[in-house]
């Protein structure tokens, strides 16, 4: 097993743990890589492996790399080359041309170290590069972001290493001591916990440091075979569900091509008759407000004006006789 191998960054997302914690993580996607050359002490005066990592087409390869990859046997064409340093008792258990996965061993790495190059930041001052306090805010300051003397004036030069502006950024950073969250086979993606140099997209290199035991790795792999079928668990139920959905769309239609036919060739189905279908309220209420109205309707009387707020008692109007009003008849005059 490698001790260091290249990954990508892909970015940053947050994730949970056991407790519930948000935890924010850095995804990184390792790289195959292929043995080209294998360095020996009698020859080199140290063991290491040569690896070739990012594949890409021919046009992308110089004639010099070419020639190390046609020399080893490597099918592919790779434009990058690093070394790993391994023990003298395993350089002589890989091959030239042998394709290493990190994906058959990353399940064993418990914290790594991860370097790469940070973002170029340009020019910046000497607070925002150094963290300079800076001077006063008030009695009269012209500029607070000076930083002011240079050193002593008897040299009459700037000592190097001196903290002034200048270019920040775009140098090689190291964080150690990460841990690795979680590893997903399936996408080929390492979670390693908290931030990592460089932008998304760019390569960083990990190097392990702590080893997991064999007892830790057995119980993560458990824990992916269960929640693998858990998952295909849901896939199976998801079926009967969405035939479920289609049952209740059934009575539907049946309903709608029985109001086209004619009553004399309506017949109640077998669905129907095993499942009578109730009334919603709506309905109900209803068919109870139109029996209540035409009940209404056959017991009018137009001349009972009990319960009218707009109808007027006789007894009401000055002058009015309590007898019935008999009709006027033809030829009397109104007045």
């Amino acid at each position: 097993m490698l001790t260091i191998i290249k990954g990508v960054k892909v970015g940053m997302t947050s994730v949970f743990d056991g407790t519930g914690t948000t935890l924010p993580v850095t995804l990184i996607r390792p790289l195959k890589m292929v043995v080209t050359q294998k360095k020996t002490r009698e020859k080199d005066g140290y063991t290491a492996l040569q690896l070739a990592y990012d594949e890409t087409t021919a046009k992308h390869v110089n004639n010099p790399s070419k020639g190390v990859l046609k020399k080893a046997g490597v099918k592919g064409y790779y434009r990058r080359f690093f070394e790993a340093k391994v023990d003298e008792t395993l350089v002589d258990s890989y091959e030239l041309g042998q394709v290493i996965d990190p994906a058959d061993f990353l399940d064993h790495w418990g914290e790594v170290d991860v370097w790469g190059f940070s973002k170029g930041k340009g020019f910046a001052g000497a607070m925002k590069r150094h963290g300079f306090k800076g001077q006063e805010r008030t009695h009269g300051e012209p500029d607070e972001r000076r930083p002011m003397s240079s050193g002593a004036t008897d040299p009459a030069r700037v000592f190097p290493g001196t903290k002034k502006p200048g270019h920040m950024g775009a140098r090689r950073t190291t964080v150690y001591d990460i841990s690795c969250f979680e590893f997903n086979s399936e996408l080929n993606l390492l979670a390693v916990q908290g931030s990592v140099p460089g932008a998304n997209g760019s390569v960083v290199t990990l190097k392990l440091r702590k080893k997991l035991a064999e007892e830790e790795v057995d119980e993560i792999r458990k824990e992916r075979e269960g929640a693998k079928s858990m998952s295909s668990t849901v896939e199976e139920i998801l079926p009967e569900s969405l035939s479920t959905e289609a049952s209740f769309s059934e009575p539907a239609s049946t309903v709608k091509a029985e109001e086209t036919a004619p009553e004399s060739s309506r017949e109640p189905s077998e669905k129907v008759q095993s499942q009578p279908v109730l009334s919603s309220p709506e309905a109900v209420s209803t068919e109870s407000r139109t029996d209540t109205l035409e009940q209404d309707q056959s017991s009018f009387d137009p001349s009972d004006t009990r319960g009218d707020p707009d109808a007027v008692s006789r007894d009401e109007v000055p002058g009015a006789s309590s007898a019935t009003s008999t009709p006027i008849e033809e030829g009397e005059s109104k007045g």
